[in-house]
């Protein structure tokens, strides 16, 4: 359940922004926090509602990387693959070095 703070009442460091982070439009008036939660928006973005557009450190820890995006995008789970055939061993054991002449 979300909690509606006006900033007012709230106490705001440096580093918070003074833009709505949903419609990025209007300035902050109000602070919806839940469960650790905070989100910094104007008066219209709360009430209707509205999620935030950009996470910058989500619960993945990459900057606008959502849930979504990992399970249809590029960085989807991987198929399982066979390595790439690394070729015949070496032979052992190793050849002694040669005098003189550069290994290959």
């Amino acid at each position: 359940m979300w909690t509606l703070i006006p900033v007012s009442a709230a106490k705001l460091t440096a580093s918070d922004v003074t833009t709505c982070e949903a419609c990025w439009r209007q300035p902050v008036t109000v602070i919806r926090s839940a469960a650790g939660v905070r989100d910094l928006l104007c008066d219209t973005c709360a009430t209707e509602g509205n999620p935030v557009r950009v996470e910058l450190f989500p619960p993945l820890g990459v900057y606008g990387l959502t849930e979504r995006r990992l399970e249809a995008g590029k960085h989807g789970k991987p198929t399982p693959q066979m390595p790439p055939d690394p070729g015949p061993h070496p032979p052992r054991p190793a050849p002694a070095p040669t005098p003189g002449v550069p290994p290959v």
